[in-house]
C-alpha cells in the first residue's frame, strides 16, 4: 500500500514497499488530487507486475518505472546548462535562417538582462518562481526610456526566457516546466491612441507633462496628408543620400515596415499595374510570406524615376558605399540596413520643425490613420500593412468618425 506525505513546502511524496525494499519519491505536485491519482496508478502497476501482466526490466529504476506506467526505465538524463551559456547553446543549435536578425538581436538583449540579474553561473534546473519574481521586481525598479522599465518590456523578457526554457526542455537540458505560475507583474499602461500634431501639443501645454510623458505622446503621432507631403519635401531637399527620399515616399504611401522596404527588390515592383510585392518576415514563423500592396500615382512616379537612376543592383535600395557601417550588425548583404535607414532619417529630421517625429514608424502609423479617417474598410488596411494585433487596432478605431457618427445618429434618430 502506497502512502502520501506532504513536506513543509507543500510538495507531495509517495512512500511504498516493493520486493522487500522501501521507496520514497517526490511527485512534484502540491495538488492533493494529482498526488492521489499518481499513488493509485503506482499501486495498480505493482499489482500488474505481481500478476505477470507487466514485466519489470532488469536494472530499472523502480519508482520511475511504476510512476510512468512502465514507459521509463530510469530518470531522464539532463545536462547542466548555465544561464551564461544558454544563448550561445541555443543559437548554435538552430538553422541559420530559422529566425530573423532582429529577432535574434531581441532575444540576445533580453537574455543579457536575465543573466545580469540572476547570474551567469546559475543553472536552469535551479531556477524557481521566486527567482523569476525577483527578476521582475528588480527590472521594474531600473531606469527605462521613459522613466522605469515598462511592464510590457518585462513581460516580453519573461516570454523570451520561457521560449528558451521550452527549447532547453526539448533538448533535455532541464526537466520541469517553466516556473512562471503565480508571477506578479506591474500594471501595463495602454498606449495612447494615435493623434494629430495639434492634439499632442495641446495635451503637452495643458497637462504640463514631463519630458518622458511628452515623448510617449509623440510616439503616438500621425501626420495628416498635408503634413506628410511637407515632410517628404523637406527630406527631398535636405537628404544627403539619394535613396532616402524614394525610401520615405515608399514608407509613407504604403505603410510598409522599415525592414520590408529595406529588403525589397526591383523585381517586386509592377509599375504598369501599380502594385508592389512586400516580402514579409513577421506573419508566419515557419515560412516566408508576401502581400501585394497598391501604389499611389505619386509613389509610382517617384519609384519609376529612382529605379532608372539608381546603380545596377537587384535591391531597390542598394547599399551606399559612402556609409560607415557597424560590422557587428547581422546584415542582409547588398541593401541599406534598417539601422542605417533610421540613422539617416534622424539626421535629416534633427534641427528642423520635424525633430519631434520619432522615426519610421510615424510614416507607417500616418498611412494607416489617414486611411482610417477617409473611411477605408479596416480589412483593406490590414491587408495592405500586414498583420495587425487587436491591441493595435484599438489605437486606430477612433479615427473612423463618419461610421461612428452615423451609428450614434441611428440610435437617437427622431421617431
Amino acid at each position: 500500500m502506497a502512502s502520501l506525505q506532504q513536506d513543509p513546502g507543500g510538495n507531495f511524496h509517495v512512500t511504498f514497499r516493493f520486493g522487500g525494499a522501501r521507496f520514497k519519491r517526490s511527485l512534484k505536485t502540491k495538488k492533493r488530487r494529482q498526488a492521489q491519482a499518481a499513488s493509485f496508478r503506482l499501486e495498480e502497476n505493482i499489482a500488474l507486475i505481481e500478476s505477470g501482466r507487466l514485466e519489470l526490466p532488469d536494472g530499472a529504476d523502480i519508482p520511475t518505472f511504476l510512476l510512468s506506467d512502465g514507459k521509463l526505465n530510469g530518470k531522464p538524463q539532463t545536462t547542466t546548462l548555465r544561464l551564461g551559456d544558454l544563448l550561445s547553446t541555443y543559437t548554435s543549435s538552430i538553422p541559420s535562417d530559422a529566425l530573423e536578425p532582429t529577432t535574434l538581436k531581441t532575444i540576445g538583449l533580453h537574455t543579457r538582462h536575465i543573466v545580469r540579474i540572476l547570474g551567469s553561473r546559475k543553472t536552469l534546473h535551479s531556477i524557481s518562481t521566486k527567482d523569476l519574481q525577483n527578476y521582475i521586481t528588480t527590472r521594474s525598479k531600473e531606469p527605462g526610456i521613459n522613466g522605469f522599465v515598462s511592464a510590457g518590456t518585462i513581460r516580453k523578457e519573461i516570454a523570451t526566457f520561457g521560449s528558451l526554457w521550452n527549447w532547453a526542455l526539448s533538448q533535455n537540458h532541464v526537466t520541469g516546466v517553466f516556473p512562471k505560475r503565480g508571477l506578479m507583474f506591474p500594471k501595463v499602461t495602454e498606449k495612447p491612441p494615435f493623434q494629430t500634431w495639434k492634439q499632442i501639443e495641446r495635451q503637452i501645454a495643458v497637462g504640463r507633462l514631463s519630458d518622458a510623458e511628452s515623448s510617449e505622446l509623440w510616439h503616438s503621432l500621425y501626420l495628416d496628408t498635408t503634413q506628410v507631403d511637407e515632410l517628404l519635401e523637406h527630406i527631398r531637399v535636405t537628404a544627403e543620400y539619394p535613396f532616402l527620399y524614394p525610401m520615405c515616399v515608399f514608407a509613407a504611401h504604403t505603410g510598409v515596415r522599415r525592414s520590408e522596404f529595406c529588403r525589397s527588390q526591383i523585381a517586386d515592383f509592377d509599375l504598369e499595374n501599380r502594385t508592389v510585392v512586400v516580402r514579409e518576415r513577421k506573419r508566419a514563423r515557419s515560412k516566408r510570406t508576401t502581400r501585394i500592396v497598391p501604389l499611389t500615382p505619386k509613389l509610382t512616379e517617384v519609384m519609376s524615376t529612382w529605379l532608372e537612376e539608381k546603380e545596377q543592383s537587384p535591391h531597390t535600395f542598394p547599399e551606399d558605399h559612402r556609409v560607415v557601417r557597424n560590422r557587428k550588425l547581422q546584415r542582409e548583404e547588398g541593401c541599406v540596413q534598417p539601422e542605417e535607414a533610421s540613422h539617416h532619417l534622424n539626421q535629416v529630421l534633427s534641427g528642423s520643425k520635424w525633430k519631434t517625429v520619432p522615426g519610421w514608424h510615424t510614416l507607417r502609423h500616418s498611412f494607416i490613420s489617414n486611411c482610417a479617417t477617409k473611411g477605408i474598410d479596416q480589412r483593406f488596411i490590414d491587408a495592405w500593412v500586414g498583420h495587425q494585433t487587436e491591441e493595435q487596432r484599438r489605437r486606430y478605431r477612433h479615427l473612423f468618425p463618419d461610421k461612428q457618427q452615423s451609428a450614434l445618429d441611428s440610435v437617437f434618430q427622431t421617431q
